[in-house]
């Protein structure tokens, strides 16, 4: 019985220890070292005879050589999950070979044979989501020989494109100021993404019945990449208008401030309630509420009070510049509101306009609409967009905006292997939805000619909208009927890019006016600023009016005293220089922008009316009625016609000219000839700097014609005016 007890005692501590032991791991099977290596089984010229392909794969095969039909071989992508796959089959010897892909349901979707006999093709980027077809074939009937098929499977990643995607309905969704990777990889290769605008009348805020003028609710936050297109994506940096800067009337002068400048219905019903009204002072339609307007051009300066509502409907921008309560009324910019003094002080050149409020402007538009001006209608409401893509070894890209309706909004040809940098890319923002298409474009000419593609070197593009808003240019505005509008009193902010690029702008009135175009200097650009006349007929070519280019780099250029009736077109664009012996115009900066600003006055006969450095463009004088002008550019001239011809008698006459700082300016009198030359008939151009310069003439019946410029044709002065007065004398 011991003996027994020590055996069960045995057996038990036995069995313990068994179970502490750690079960033996389960077989997995064969750990995957590589690819796996395959052999092409025929039939496979089907897809229901396909080989299966579920991993990175290397398969063996052969197409046969038949002289009746081209051999064709079928494979079938089932990775079991969303994967990315690199597909490359190697070329016959003496053939030309093709990789097409099919659909679950053998749709075509995209054929690849970018290169020649003897080559391999490659599909670097093909997005299989469940199952794909590969199919594989000669490009021509008895030929045939031995290829290896190489499939390599990867997840795919956040930004990455997904092919293929050469079509609207397949269009990658892609979210302004996301930044998408994708590849050219295919001579026909073309990738659309499809970008979602902000809505430029978000619904009110719950509980509203409606937002105030102006007002706007915020986007909600894009979607991820990829995610649905349907949800709203907000604009990136500062490209949204500040509160009460959205919707705008009909502007000063017959003339329209874009949306997204200016607010002005709450300045109207300020002007028209007096003010005494709530909000008057404010220029706003909302009591008690101010919107913040910094960095738009239309602050109201620290000391300035709005116009006055109950003036007398004279047409102009009105503010106290720090006027005294008693003081007289005076203009925008700078002149008496009655008839100018024969001073050269406080002229139109000479003095510079304060910054425009809003109170200012409404009630300047208030009085125009109460006299019954005409107005331009408003500009559709715009986005801009700036677009960069990354260059290509070897690529030279093609790139397309198309709006929903898949028609061109902009398109541009880039150089092999350059990185493009789009500013202010104009689409409207009424489309809500545009496309963007990248692709290769054709190089070379005749045989020679190819689309070029790299299937190793990927691209990046970022859409993104600008900061500057309403207030950016719209490209393209390369010519002139596209040209960008501008407003009196506004301004646009563009860049000169890529190299060569020209901005077109033009000024709608509904009225004479009198304009000052000012544009601002660049780093690296030295800027040229011209005023432009449209073409009459289809075959002839536009004419420079006026072209300033006074400064060199980073400086700015003015054009003074334009006269402006219906439509004024200007152009920005970068100065010729010698590079290598050659004239070009390579300037180009795509972070910094140029503004354009353009204030305005009412043409009323007392200052010059540029262009008038013609004698066909000679502005007519009246006698006793003093004209002031500038000399500026460096080399302009300003021409004055005096009629005489219906006197009788010699008629004596004394003309005054009074100078100015910096230019010698001289004053000279010819007589029209019956052929239409000029006959000089006396000078004064002394050449005493700011000293006044006389002539006295007994003046026969006849045309006369006055010229005003620098006695030296070397100096010029945008700021200070000169006064011509011609009077009768005794």
């Amino acid at each position: 019985m011991r003996r027994w007890g020590w055996a069960c005692v045995l057996g038990l501590v036995l069995a313990g220890c068994k179970e502490d032991k750690a079960p033996e791991a389960l077989d997995a099977g064969p750990v995957e070292t590589g690819p796996a290596a395959l052999t092409e089984q025929e039939p496979n010229d089907r897809p229901d005879q396909a080989l299966e392909l579920t991993r990175n794969s290397t398969v063996s095969a052969e197409l046969t050589a038949q002289p009746n039909k081209a051999d064709e071989d079928w494979y079938r992508l089932a990775p079991g999950a969303p994967r990315i796959a690199e597909v490359s089959v190697s070329g016959l010897p003496g053939g030309d070979i093709t990789l097409e892909v099919y659909d679950r349901d053998r749709n075509r979707l995209v054929g690849v044979n970018s290169e020649g006999e003897g080559k391999p093709e490659r599909f670097p980027n093909l997005y299989v989501e469940d199952e794909r077809f590969l199919r594989v074939v000669p490009t021509r009937k008895g030929v045939g020989g031995a290829y290896t098929l190489e499939v390599r499977l990867r997840a795919p990643e956040d930004g990455e494109e997904r092919e293929p995607n050469d079509r609207a309905v397949d269009a990658v969704n892609l979210a302004l100021g996301q930044t998408v990777t994708a590849f050219l990889g295919h001579a026909g290769d073309e990738d659309w993404y499809r970008i979602e605008l902000p809505d430029p009348t978000p619904p009110s805020p719950p509980g509203d019945a409606a937002p105030a003028p102006g007002q706007g609710g915020t986007p909600e936050p894009s979607s991820p990449f990829g995610d649905s297109p349907s949800q709203d994506t907000p604009p990136q940096g500062a490209g949204a208008a500040p509160r009460g800067m959205e919707g705008t009337p009909p502007g000063m002068g017959g003339t329209a401030f874009p949306a997204g400048q200016d607010t002005l219905e709450g300045s109207d019903l300020a002007a028209r309630q007096g003010p005494g009204s709530p909000g008057a002072s404010d220029g706003q339609g909302v009591p008690g509420e101010r919107p913040e307007l910094g960095g738009t051009g239309f602050d109201t300066e620290e000391g300035a009070a709005p116009g006055n509502p109950e003036g007398d409907g004279a047409f102009g921008i009105t503010a106290r510049l720090g006027a005294s309560p008693g003081q007289g009324e005076v203009d925008g910019f700078g002149r008496d509101e009655a008839p100018p003094s024969p001073a050269v002080e406080g002229t139109f050149a000479g003095s510079e306009p304060p910054p425009v409020g809003s109170g200012a402007v409404g009630a300047a538009i208030a009085r125009a609409l109460d006299a019954g001006t005409p107005a331009v209608p408003p500009e559709p409401p715009s986005v801009a967009l700036k677009i960069e893509l990354t260059g290509v070894d070897g690529v030279r890209p093609e790139l397309s905006v198309l709006s929903a309706a898949e028609a061109p909004l902009f398109s541009l040809r880039g150089k092999e292997g350059e990185t493009l940098s789009l500013r202010n890319i104009g689409v409207r923002a009424t489309d809500r939805v545009v496309y963007v298409v990248v692709k290769t474009s054709w190089v070379g000419t005749g045989k020679e000619a190819r689309r070029a593609f790299n299937t190793t070197m990927p691209y990046t593009l970022t859409v993104s909208q600008e900061e500057a808003g309403a207030s950016a240019e719209l490209e393209p505005n390369d010519e002139l009927h596209k040209a960008t509008t501008m407003t009196a009193g506004g301004y646009r902010e563009g860049f000169l890019a890529p190299k060569g690029d020209v901005d077109h702008f033009v000024l709608k009135t509904a009225e004479p006016v009198l304009a000052k175009v000012e544009l601002t200097g660049v780093e690296r650009l030295d800027l040229v600023l011209s005023m432009v006349e449209p073409p009459e007929g289809e075959s002839d070519k536009e004419t420079v009016l006026l072209r300033a280019n006074d400064g060199a780099l980073k400086e700015p250029e003015r054009l003074n005293n334009v006269a402006c009736d219906g439509a004024c077109y200007f152009r920005v664009e970068g100065a010729s220089r010698k590079v290598d012996g050659k004239w070009v115009k390579d300037f180009e900066n795509a972070e910094q922008p140029y503004r354009i600003t353009v204030t305005t006055v009412p043409d009323n006969g007392t200052e010059e009316r540029e262009p008038n450095n013609t004698v066909d463009r000679a502005q007519d004088l009246t006698v006793g009625q003093p004209v002031r002008g500038t000399v500026y550019p460096v080399k302009d001239t300003d021409f004055f016609r005096l009629d005489l011809s219906d006197r009788p008698l010699r008629t004596p006459i004394r003309a005054t000219l009074l100078g100015i700082l910096k230019v010698d300016v001289g004053l000279y009198l010819h007589r029209v000839q019956p052929d239409g030359k000029l006959s000089l008939v006396q000078t004064a151009d002394r050449a005493k700097g700011d000293q006044p310069e006389r002539i006295r003439y007994s003046a026969e019946p006849g045309v006369y014609v006055f010229e005003v410029r620098d006695a030296r044709n070397r100096e010029s002065n945008f700021q200070d005016a000169y006064q011509l007065t011609v009077e009768e004398s005794e």
